[in-house]
């Protein structure tokens, strides 16, 4: 249990910290993607490499978090049939999903920066083609594995919690919220207007840390 407790913390913690770095230096490549800017993007990447892939590496280790707490999770939790089963496959198939997306996002930005650093407008223009494919494949990762973690593995195991009341309600429900949002959100490629429950994101991280104090709690207990 303090297993399952100590890496809630640790999943919400560190995956929180480098979506901070990858937002703030700019890496995460959505909005860039968008507006077509990726030879801007590609500037970027040359110029803050290092907190960049800092930022990615945090997330990584966020994830491995995130596999162990839905193991722990499987393993405390009372017998909640298919729904703790189910959960536990989202959580298994959203964690590998996301390890190979991060992964892929830590060694291609790497590549590229070797490639856009002191390049000229022509290269930059055509490596921007490449960068754009590359990160909409891990945009899609991505998106996929946090519907998986946050959607299919957080909510159905806070159902399986609420039923047997084995984790507080607020935080069973906490959860199902936010699974179902996670859901809506992904129609905001077809309904930009979506793009305003993505706060529903941070609602993850708060999920794990805090189901990560309650492990903790009842460890001690």
């Amino acid at each position: 249990m303090q297993l399952g407790g100590f890496s809630g913390i640790g999943a919400g913690v560190f995956f929180f910290i480098g979506v901070i770095l990858q937002i703030t230096n700019n890496w995460f490549p959505e909005e860039a993607l968008q507006s077509g800017e990726m030879v801007a993007w590609l500037k970027g990447v040359g110029e803050n490499l290092p907190p960049m892939l800092v930022g990615v590496g945090f997330s990584i280790i966020g994830i491995f978090f995130f596999f162990s707490t839905g193991f722990s999770l499987n393993r405390l939790h009372p017998k909640g049939g298919w729904l703790t089963s189910a959960a536990f496959c989202g959580h298994v198939l959203g964690t590998t999903l996301a390890m190979c997306a991060f992964v892929f996002g830590f060694g291609f930005t790497w590549g590229l920066s070797n490639l856009a650093n002191g390049a000229a407008e022509e290269t930059l223009q055509s490596l921007s083609t490449v960068a754009t494919m590359g990160m909409r494949g891990f945009l899609a990762g991505d998106d996929v594995a946090t519907t998986l973690i946050g959607g299919v593995g957080n909510g159905l195991f806070s159902l399986a919690a609420l039923r047997s009341g084995y984790l507080p309600k607020w935080l069973c429900w906490l959860g199902i919220i936010t699974g179902i949002l996670i859901f809506v959100v992904l129609l905001r490629y077809f309904v930009p207007a979506l793009v305003a429950l993505s706060f529903a994101y941070p609602m993850i991280m708060i999920w794990f840390i805090c189901t990560g104090v309650i492990l903790l709690k009842k460890a001690r207990a």
